[in-house]
């Protein structure tokens, strides 16, 4: 009756938790993970830089007015001690080098590497969610066979007491017995807490509250076979996809032309300079004048100039630009090898990986198999007193170790797999 009332309530349990699938994570993660948000603000800033910089292309217009009061104390004829004077002025650059244009498309250049540096944070946020999901559905696996081993041993140490006082078994059986019941409710217990601890990780990273009771949902996984997971994709093909899928080496590429048009730029830093100005001005004067649209008319003046300016000595301000922009557009395409290179590295880590651990796992589906089998016929063994009990839990704990190493071998195959195809098919 307690067991049946156990099950009601985690059945109830179950339904109140709300059920997340790796999609429906991801999604969750794109929309409140708040690393992922501060990047998004970067595209702000850039889109301003850049508005910024196709604005210093129109001329720019101020008004000025300035009030001021005077005395002449030493004058004994009267005076004006208010004067108000009023000014519109404008300037244009007309030639600067090029030196605009080439910021403009600097800035356009550097807009499209934020989009892809958020694409970037984008994926490394997505093989986040992916491991940990993975992680707490092999945490959640564990656990169940932990829950299975120990409620074995439980009944193998009621079994031992009743064979005890029928006279069947040793003392020695029953001690040894328990000391397995307490390793499985340690087993479990360590079980439990790895799980706790990869769950929390993937509610902190979901950004979920704390007090929100969620489970896994991977209906899919539970019936995958190493053969599903065979990819016979040549990694050559992978790489290349990788490569041209990869948002980290497009922000690179782009980053290599900034720095060409940087360093055009500092070699302009001495370039003749042409601007076009333009400004009227009017004003009066009060205390003793009147007559003041009269006044206004007659100081009103405008005018037009044309400005050049010519370098001379900077000294040698240019020349250390220059110097420090080749230097920038070295380290950049250093960064463009070196991206190359660690995302090579990494495809071909992950693909060797996915191999060796799909391997293992068909390595341990018969090792689980023959360690079954093997148990059979170690427990028709002891039933009948033909061996020992230590010789009885030596390969039950065998079989367990199985089970748990398979677990493992499943779950390392299915991540490997899912971060492999997320490298080679991103965006997804």
């Amino acid at each position: 009756m307690m067991r049946f009332i156990i099950l009601i309530f985690l059945w109830i349990q179950a339904i109140n938790a709300q059920i997340w699938s790796l999609d429906s994570c991801i999604k969750q993660a794109l929309l409140s993970n708040l690393s992922y948000e501060a990047a998004k603000l970067n595209e702000k800033s850039a889109s301003i830089a850049l508005q910024k910089a196709k604005s210093s292309r129109y001329p720019d217009l101020s008004v000025s007015i300035n009030n001021s009061l005077s005395d002449r104390p030493f004058v004994k004829s009267p005076q004006d001690h208010y004067r108000l004077s009023a000014g519109l002025s404008s300037s244009m650059n007309l030639w600067d080098g090029g030196v605009t244009r080439q910021n403009i498309e600097s800035k356009s250049l550097y807009y499209q590497s934020v989009l892809l540096d958020i694409e970037q944070n984008k994926l490394e946020l997505l093989e986040s969610v992916v491991t940990l999901f993975v992680s707490v559905v092999s945490a959640k696996e564990s656990v169940k066979i932990a829950e299975a081993s120990l409620y074995l041993a439980q009944e193998e140490t009621k079994k031992m007491e009743f064979l005890l006082e029928a006279g069947t078994k040793t003392p020695k059986d029953l001690i040894l017995s328990k000391a397995n019941l307490s390793q499985k409710n340690l087993l479990l217990l360590l079980a439990k807490q790895s799980y706790e601890s990869e769950r929390n990780a993937l509610r902190q990273l979901l950004n979920l509250p704390r007090d929100m009771d969620f489970d896994l949902h991977s209906a899919d996984w539970e019936k995958i076979k190493p053969q599903d997971l065979k990819n016979e994709v040549p990694l050559e093909v992978l790489l290349n996809a990788a490569l041209q899928n990869s948002p980290k080496m497009k922000s690179d590429s782009l980053h290599l032309l900034i720095s060409k048009k940087e360093e055009f730029m500092a070699s302009k830093t001495s370039s003749i300079k042409v601007s076009l100005g333009a400004s009227a001005s009017t004003g009066w004067s009060a205390w003793e004048s009147k007559d003041y649209p009269n006044q206004v008319k007659e100081t009103y003046s405008h005018g037009i100039s044309l400005g050049v300016s010519i370098p001379i000595l900077d000294r040698s301000a240019t020349k250390n630009n220059v110097l420090q922009a080749q230097i920038n557009a070295l380290q950049s395409q250093i960064q463009h090898k070196n991206s190359k290179k660690q995302l090579e590295n990494l495809l071909e880590l992950l693909y060797l990986n996915t191999l060796s651990s799909i391997s293992q796992w068909e390595a341990a589906i018969l090792e689980t198999e023959a360690a079954t089998e093997a148990f059979r016929v170690i427990g028709e063994q002891w039933s009948l007193g033909l061996i020992s009990y230590t010789e009885f839990l030596e390969q039950k704990n065998k079989l367990e170790a199985a089970e748990f190493n398979q677990n493992k071998a499943k779950y390392n195959s299915i991540l490997y797999q899912k971060k492999l195809e997320l490298y080679y098919s991103f965006p997804i």
